[in-house]
């Protein structure tokens, strides 16, 4: 049973949208109407530009710095040069270096692959890896998913003669590194018509351009690293994130490279159509996990061999750190809330550090109390004797990085944006930090900040929720991900008839419940000890699936219950 510091605080519901004020035919139902009004759309030609984006994908030309990187590109592949590519650590950077890594050496280029390590180097280049690069013979390099921000180290390399080609997609500073190309949407008086690409979007845009610049046929294979990268980012799944996800998806579940194919065996979604939620919740945390755990070169060298034997021991390697991962992360969550539930009131920012965080857990802890509590938080961990490095999540309108920018003179590096960023800090100077980022949070947040929520997205009976109209809806809707979420739906007054606890620790509720002449279980993850042992209950959940004796099965995933009134 879990400790009683783990009940959450109450959440309000969001209600759905009421069933009226829309143009579809009156035989749609209310839920489903709820859920499409949800979404923004109130017609059915409206819907029909969400489920297929027109125009798509947008022209590549078109994307600023492209036009400047394909000659220096395709002068090195003609010469056969040494080009290096540098990634980042997570799986959009590990993506999209495994594209531009698989292009380059398809078109007669001789590759390294550079990822950082997350404790030692942290995210964005160094003057130790710039050093490193040039010693290997590297006369370009081209990053993935960072640059933008690196100007010293990209002045290092041109006064060493090597030249950078930067692909990135986060904000660009003021000063501009003095880089061949920066390609980037998000440059200043940019034309591009989405700028919301990810890291390993903009690698795959540039890759194919660079095949046909080289009059070489297009590779639809990138298209699968690419989806896992867009899915893992959280970028917004809409116009071509929606068409890169939607294409890659189709041709994952034929994917050709055996270390993807031996770790689709291991999570059971070999030969089956895969959705974007067995990316996020099955694929990228087993890719993510080398680079907590180790270093990322793990899942990138899994992206890239060519050896079914070697795909099948790097699908092991990753399976034990995730298991590693897992663990570690469930025993500094447990630490992060006791100290978080010791502190009254709630701060406007939540700040935690404890000697059993690790680097590459702490954006975990950091990212489950943002959803638990509705607050921004940061959590630290070690990195070595004198300093300590942090990650932290944001929610709402709360910029992260504009706030870590207002400590920029106590750290010794930070970056990111307004969601999700990082920096490091002496430990000296940590107090300090903490104090400046809990002023800022107070004046903009305060201590009564946004209680936490629950979006519900459509109500009514599991009869009319699980019908095979709605399932044929949620089809035409996937992917979801962020700017079109998983249906969470509302049910009151469901019967239950049968409960308990189940898992290794008694820590899951499972009920049986039905409505409207419909039964089905439903799973309570992690929750608190003493349900109530209601008749009835109002059930906020999604449609979840599991492998049970062999066969896929369908059940509730409670994210809250309520007795019934």
């Amino acid at each position: 049973m879990t400790s009683p510091w783990h009940t959450p605080p109450p959440r309000r519901w969001l209600l759905p949208p009421r069933p009226d004020g829309h143009r579809f035919p009156s035989h749609l139902s209310a839920p489903a109407v709820q859920l499409l009004l949800s979404r923004g759309i109130a017609d059915d030609a409206t819907l029909a530009r969400f489920v297929d984006p027109p125009n798509l994908p947008h022209p590549t030309d078109s994307l600023p710095g492209v036009d400047a990187a394909l000659p220096r590109l395709a002068s090195a592949v003609r010469s056969r040069e040494t080009v290096a590519v540098f990634g980042d650590f997570d799986v959009d950077g590990i993506t999209g270096t495994a594209i531009l890594c698989e292009t380059l050496q398809r078109l007669g280029a001789r590759v390294i692959p550079y990822l950082p390590d997350p404790v030692a180097e942290g995210h964005g280049m160094t003057p130790l890896a710039v050093d490193r690069l040039i010693s290997r013979g590297a006369s370009l390099i081209v990053t993935v998913d960072s640059g933008v921000s690196n100007s010293a180290e990209i002045a290092l390399a041109n006064r060493s003669g090597t030249d950078v080609v930067i692909t990135d997609h986060h904000v660009p500073p003021d000063q501009l590194p003095d880089a061949v190309a920066i390609v980037n949407p998000r440059m200043t008086g940019n034309q591009y018509p989405f700028p919301e690409l990810c890291g390993a979007g903009i690698a795959y845009k540039l890759a194919t351009a660079l095949l046909a610049h080289l009059g070489q046929p297009d590779d639809p294979s990138l298209l699968e690293l690419a989806a896992l990268g867009t899915i893992a980012d959280l970028v917004p799944l809409r116009d071509e994130n929606r068409h890169i996800v939607q294409r890659g998806l189709e041709v994952l579940p034929f994917t050709n490279r055996p270390g993807l194919r031996a770790l689709l065996r291991r999570v059971n979604l070999a030969n089956r159509p895969i959705r974007a939620e067995h990316v996020s919740f099955q694929i990228a945390p087993r890719l993510n996990s080398s680079g907590r755990m180790a270093h990322p070169e793990t899942s990138l060298n899994l992206l890239l061999t060519s050896d079914d034997r070697e795909g099948e021991r790097l699908t092991t390697q990753l399976e034990q750190y995730n298991a590693r991962r897992r663990d570690l992360t469930a025993r500094s969550f447990d630490i992060a809330i006791e100290q978080v539930l010791a502190s009254k009131p709630l701060p406007a920012i939540i700040i935690t550090y404890d000697d059993a965080y690790t680097p590459g857990i702490n954006g975990l802890v950091a990212g489950r109390l943002t959803e638990l509590f509705n607050r921004p938080s940061i959590a630290l961990a070690r990195a070595d004797a004198d300093h300590l490095v942090a990650s932290a999540r944001s929610v709402g309108d709360f910029s992260l990085i504009d706030a870590i920018s207002h400590c920029a003179d106590l750290l010794v590096r930070y970056g990111g944006h307004q969601a999700a960023a990082g920096f490091t800090v002496r430990n000296e100077l940590y107090a300090d930090v903490a104090h400046r980022l809990t002023g800022i949070a107070n004046a903009q947040i305060g201590l009564f900040g946004p209680e936490p929520s629950l979006e519900i997205h459509a109500e009514g009976t599991l009869d009319e929720l699980l019908s095979p109209a709605m399932s044929e809806l949620c089809a035409r809707l996937e992917p979801f991900g962020k700017d079109n979420p998983v249906p969470r739906y509302l049910s009151r007054g469901v019967r239950v008839t049968n409960a308990g606890y189940v898992g290794s620790n008694g820590q899951h509720l499972k009920l049986r419940v039905s409505s409207g002449g419909r039964s089905i279980d439903a799973l309570a993850w992690n929750h608190p000890g003493d349900w109530g042992g209601y008749e009835a209950a109002d059930l906020v959940f999604q449609l979840a699936e599991d492998n049970y004796r062999g066969e896929r099965r369908t059940y509730l995933r409670v994210d809250d219950l309520r007795p019934s009134v």
